[in-house]
Order: structure tokens, then C-alpha cells, then sequence
């Protein structure tokens, strides 16, 4: 069954699907704790318009990207003073607004329409290894951060008054958070495209807390649900000549729903 990944760019797509499976799935236990699942399909969203903008301007899609979803982080930490409007109704504002753009500005480009696909749902079998790699650097580096400074990362994120007792700035922290999540969701869509990327923010972290509370645990096992998902799904895809990222995102479902059904008989 692996031997179809013989091929080298079967491996590279492989290599690109775990990098970013394995950081997001990690990222996605502090998004899906933290409540702002929301926030990651609008920050994905922002991206995908800064890909279409890209694709109309003829800019660098990895530069634009990544500014706008900067923008989006700015965005969607301001508080609206008006009491009537809620911030999760301000980030459900600039999720239909990016999504909207994302549309207009791909059937504007040169490009035409048919890259929409791959900005929703990537094309991992193209991807180079040189973009592999620098993913690789980024993941590393937000991971390293959040294992050096995961107490002040999780105080502020779960408990801020705790925090600011204690003298962590809370808000710095979640900042940071956010500014990391910003650049691994962006880099991540050039990769695997924005459904695949939102999959892994949200499958494996609810798959491993549905299998256990301790938290080593649940970042252990979110982790290996990407891993295998990623690894079944791409397989999935080569056999059933079908496209990559809906395939592993599909598997991805399906271990969640297997490990709902073990944790009702638990």
C-alpha cells in the first residue's frame, strides 16, 4: 500500500500534508479549547481572498496572503464598543466578507475561475519541496514558542485574571497567539488549500478530546489523528483518482466519528 509513495512527488506531498497536519492539528487543542474555532475559518477565509487579490494583481500569493491575515488578526482582537454588536458577530462580518472577495477576486484574475478549486481545497500533489520546507521552519518555530512559553500562553488563554495576578500580560500572549496562528493558516492554505487546513484546526483536537482529558494526551493524540488521517487519506486519493484534500478531510471525520463511538461506550 505505501508503495505508491515511491514516487517523488507523492513523497513530497506526503511530507507537506504531515508538516501542516501535525501543526495544525497542535494548534487547532488551544483554538477549539479557547472556543474561537470561528476565528480559524475567518483567518482562513482572509487568507484565501489575499490568494485571489494576489491572483488578480499578479503579486506574490504567500506575501499577500500573509499581510492580510495580519490585517484579520488586528481585525478581529479589536472589542466593538457598541454593545449591540458582539465580536463574534464582527468576525462572522469579515468571514462572509473574505469568503465573498475570495470569489470575486479569482473570477476577476487572468488565472480564470478553475483555480478557486485549489485556493478551497489545494493541491497538495503540486507542491514543492522548497515550499514544504519552509513550512517546516515555521511550524518548528511556532511550536518551539508555544512549548517555551506554554504557561503563559495557557494562563492568558483560559484563565487571563489568574494571569494578570501573576504578572503575565495576557494580552501580549494572546496577540502572539494569534499573530502564530495567523502566519501557520496562511502559509498552510498555499499548501493544502483552506478546507484541509480548517479540517486539521478542528478534527483531531476534537478527536483526542473525545478520547481523553489530559491535556500531554490530547496534544499527543490530535497529532497522530492528522498523522493517520493524512497518511490513509492521501493513499485514498491515489487509488480512487480523487482530489487529495477532501480525501484526507473525509478520513480526518472518520476517525473522529470512530473515537466518538468509543468514548459513548466508555
Amino acid at each position: 500500500m505505501l508503495s505508491i509513495f515511491n514516487d517523488s512527488f507523492l513523497r513530497t506531498a506526503l511530507m507537506a500534508s504531515l508538516v501542516v497536519g501535525v501543526v495544525c492539528a497542535y494548534l487547532g487543542v488551544y483554538v477549539v479549547l479557547r472556543r474561537i474555532v470561528f476565528v480559524g475559518a475567518a483567518l482562513a477565509q482572509v487568507s484565501s481572498a489575499g490568494v485571489g487579490l494576489a491572483m488578480l494583481l499578479n503579486w506574490n500569493p504567500s506575501v499577500l496572503a500573509l499581510a492580510m491575515t495580519f490585517g484579520g488578526v488586528a481585525a478581529f482582537s479589536i472589542k466593538p464598543k457598541d454593545k449591540r454588536i458582539t465580536q463574534e458577530s464582527f468576525i462572522g462580518i469579515g468571514y462572509a466578507l473574505a469568503s465573498a472577495l475570495a470569489v470575486l477576486f479569482v473570477a476577476k484574475s487572468a488565472q480564470g475561475e478553475g483555480h478557486m478549486l485549489d485556493v478551497l481545497s489545494g493541491d497538495i500533489l503540486t507542491v514543492t519541496p522548497a515550499q514544504v520546507w519552509l513550512m517546516v521552519c515555521v511550524g518548528v518555530g511556532a511550536l518551539l514558542t508555544h512549548i517555551l512559553f506554554a504557561k503563559q500562553l495557557t494562563f492568558s488563554a483560559f484563565d487571563p485574571e489568574t494571569a494578570q495576578a501573576s504578572g503575565i500580560r495576557s494580552t501580549f500572549w494572546d496577540l502572539l497567539f494569534f499573530l502564530i496562528l495567523g502566519v501557520v493558516i496562511s502559509l498552510s492554505i498555499r499548501l493544502a488549500g483552506t478546507l484541509l487546513t480548517f479540517a486539521f484546526l478542528v478534527m483531531p483536537p476534537v478527536t483526542a478530546l473525545l478520547l481523553t482529558q489530559k491535556m500531554g494526551k490530547v496534544f499527543a493524540l490530535s497529532i497522530l489523528s492528522a498523522s493517520i488521517a493524512t497518511t490513509i487519506g492521501l493513499i485514498a486519493s491515489v487509488r480512487l483518482d480523487v482530489p487529495s484534500g477532501p480525501s484526507i478531510a473525509t478520513t480526518a471525520f472518520i476517525l473522529l466519528a470512530v473515537s466518538w463511538v468509543i468514548s459513548r461506550f466508555r
